[in-house]
């Protein structure tokens, strides 16, 4: 049994944690484009796109074929030690991204570091393990800030360093952060007690399901599945050329110092988001802040797109992200009113895979359209498709609003 006050000491090493884990990823991740660039000399744009396209797909892939199995082990042996995996491996992987040789060896190291990775998510179980019910809430809350907040200042750190120093250095700061970050988890407490004896023989309920392996939620969750597919995709199509963006804005020099000031601008959007509409979510049906949240991230875009200075492409990109920033919320909670408690977190677990399917599909799609548009064209497409999305969206919330009715 956990002792009295334990969870706040949890939450607070937990806090630390997320805060280096957020930012050593944040030092590095946006500015992979001008890394291949420079350390490769490549210099077309297509060619670019072509690598920054496959070093997310398949870094995407990883975190979604490997969340699972971190998760079912977790299950087994505890949350704390897929932290300490998770954390210690990738310190200890990251900085050898400086060292490749070429643009293969990136992506594969890539795939790596991202398949030992899912420390956000472990650490959002082990305080929903370790913390009480009535400060739940509170506790997840908490450890969201550090998530974003971790990101606005590894986006400014690692711009810094690279614009000082360079792009080993930024490197070496990640593995640093995550080894740091390792550190703080060693401190927690799990409450974690294994399988009960006699688990085994536990009655299982079997539910006929029409393929197998497939999971018998109801149509309605199947829908809502769908669009998180569909948001993964749309969310994800231009997010990795914003520092080609700001390069053809500034110059090569500054393109590092600027885009990780940029990225922070787009943090705090992040955060008002989840303010302003989570406010409005407990106000207003989920289909009537749809289309006005779809449309004003399409507008973002398009801004972003058109932009020939800093100031207006920063405030595009802030725009998107505290309109976007709305639609995930949306969903989760319409999921969680037509899901049963019990069946929760495989539901949820689901929404999570296809999340980064769509992440997946956006990687290469945005690598096809910055080899057939140039920069500026992914960010019109990308908003092209949002405005596009809400002849899926609307319908699509309103089939399942029509399913979840009692009968």
């Amino acid at each position: 049994m956990m002792k009295s006050g334990s969870w706040k000491k949890n939450l607070f090493l937990l806090w630390l944690s997320q805060l280096a884990v957020m930012s050593g990823f944040s030092a590095m991740i946006p500015f992979i484009p001008l890394f291949i660039k420079n350390k490769f000399g490549i210099t077309d744009e297509g060619n670019i796109a072509y690598y920054v396209s496959y070093f997310n797909f398949f870094g995407t892939m990883a975190y979604a074929i490997f969340c699972p199995v971190w998760g079912v082990l977790s299950d087994r042996f505890g949350v704390k030690p897929m932290l300490l995996r998770g954390t210690f491996v990738t310190g200890w992987m990251f900085p050898l991204m400086a060292y490749v040789p070429g643009p293969g060896w990136l992506i594969f190291l890539r795939f790596l570091t991202a398949a030992c990775a899912g420390t956000t998510a472990a650490s959002h179980v082990m305080i929903a393990r370790n913390t009480p019910d009535d400060k739940q809430g509170f506790a997840q809350g908490v450890l969201t800030t550090a998530i974003w907040g971790g990101s606005m200042l590894g986006n400014v750190i690692g711009g810094f360093i690279i614009y000082y120093f360079n792009y080993t250095c930024a490197f070496w700061l990640c593995g640093i952060l995550y080894l740091l970050a390792g550190v703080a988890v060693l401190f927690t407490y799990d409450d974690f007690q294994g399988r009960p004896k006699g688990a085994s023989q536990a009655k299982v309920v079997h539910v006929r399901r029409v393929v197998p392996f497939i999971p018998a939620f109801t149509r309605a969750v199947w829908i809502l599945l769908g669009l998180f597919l569909l948001m993964g995709c749309i969310r994800n199509i231009e997010a990795p050329y914003v520092a080609l963006k700001v390069e053809s804005i500034t110059d090569a020099k500054s393109a590092t110092y600027w885009t990780g000031i940029v990225s922070a601008v787009a943090c705090v959007g992040a955060i008002l988001s989840g303010a302003l509409n989570g406010y409005l979510a407990d106000r207003f049906s989920a289909i009537k802040l749809l289309t006005p949240l779809l449309v004003l991230s399409g507008f973002a875009l398009f801004l972003q797109g058109s932009a020939g200075n800093l100031l207006l492409f920063t405030s595009g990109r802030a725009l998107l992200y505290v309109a976007a920033g709305g639609l995930q919320p949306i969903l989760q909670k319409q999921l969680s009113a037509i899901t049963p408690k019990r069946k929760r977190g495989s539901v949820f677990g689901f929404s999570s895979t296809f999340m980064c399917g769509g992440g997946m599909i956006a990687a290469l799609t945005g690598g096809w359209s910055v080899m057939l548009f140039g920069v500026n064209g992914v960010f019109c497409f990308a908003a092209l498709l949002f405005l596009v999305s809400i002849a899926l969206f609307r319908p699509g919330l309103a089939r399942v609003v029509r399913l979840s009715r009692p009968q």
